[in-house]
């Protein structure tokens, strides 16, 4: 029988200003095709600035010979370090496992912070082997045929593709029916043009005048007041870039701007925001009167950079 010693790998990585990486297995032996939660750990000094870490873009495998079987999203959380200081920790867990016998070495994960400094993780082992032989000399009696009961679950499961497929059909149909329907009574191309639209960066600036005018945060209101400024910056991006931001965290929206057509200094002022609002909100973080002030100056000028030009608008 296959026995297993779990353990935990850990050692603690090179620091750059203040930041660590620090990578660990939950095992350190599991069999051929069994898997082991791999995380990788990325820590911040929140004294030491703002900034972010870059991560690999992970492919199917590890260097070392690991398959990669899922990536769990990425999780971000506060915590107190043993010196006192108050650290921002990103995780990303992956789920990996070999089908080859052996030691199988990962050496360093490297990531960026800042786009500048490169840091390594330390290496972990994992050993990998073999399920143990049967008797010798004689060959495996064939496994009984097992008769197995679907579960309504597992039914559901497998005609939720049909159904859905049916369902969009008929959404479909009925779309086009109504388009059918309503296309005498529908407006004109020059009625539409000629309807004023209020753009994305009007509505962003009107709302952070308000916050800023009713300084919620002077009535013991803090949290609301950050919360709001927070919700406006991701509205305004929806918006302006047709991004979805609402339910995104702050990682999924650092990563996911890299693709829109935002200079690194307005990526930098819109990430300080919502990492500040982020410790207000989440970490319990008790900010100074500067800060209430700061969030509202930065995003008004994040506004102002990336808002739509007129030439733009009348396009």
């Amino acid at each position: 029988m296959l026995w297993m010693v779990t353990g935990i790998c850990s050692f603690t990585a090179q620091s750059v200003t203040a930041q660590s990486v620090t990578m660990e297995l939950d095992t350190n032996a599991i069999a051929i095709g069994a898997p082991a939660s791999l995380s990788i750990y990325a820590d911040r000094d929140l004294a030491m600035g703002f900034g972010a870490f870059s991560w690999p873009n992970w492919g199917d495998t590890l260097s070392g010979g690991l398959e990669i079987l899922e990536r769990l999203p990425l999780d971000t959380s506060a915590l107190e370090a043993s010196n006192g200081k108050n650290l921002i920790r990103v995780k990303q867990t992956l789920l990996v496992t070999s089908w080859d016998s052996g030691f199988r070495a990962i050496p360093p994960i490297k990531l960026v912070w800042n786009g500048v400094d490169t840091l390594n993780s330390n290496p972990v082992l994992l050993e990998v082997r073999l399920s143990p032989p049967g008797e010798a000399g004689k060959i495996a009696a064939p496994a009984q045929i097992r008769q197995v009961q679907w579960t309504w679950q597992e039914r559901i499961k497998k005609w939720l593709p049909l159904i859905a497929g049916i369902l969009a059909l008929a959404g479909l149909m009925f779309w086009v029916v109504q388009k059918l329907k309503n296309k005498s009574i529908s407006p004109s191309a020059a009625e539409i043009l000629s309807e004023p639209v209020e753009l994305a960066h009007i509505r962003a600036l009107r709302e952070l005048e308000r916050i800023q005018a009713d300084a919620i945060w002077k009535q013991g209101l803090v949290k609301e007041h950050h919360a709001s400024v927070s919700i406006t910056l991701r509205a305004y991006l929806e918006g302006r870039f047709d991004f979805p931001a609402m339910e995104r965290s702050t990682d999924e929206i650092r990563n996911g701007i890299e693709h829109l057509p935002i200079r690194r200094e307005e990526k930098e002022l819109i990430f300080e925001v919502l990492t500040l609002t982020d410790l207000v909100k989440f970490a319990k973080l008790s900010p100074k009167t500067d800060d209430h002030h700061r969030v509202i100056e930065r995003s008004i000028r994040f506004v102002e950079l990336t808002a739509i030009h007129a030439t733009e608008s009348s396009e």
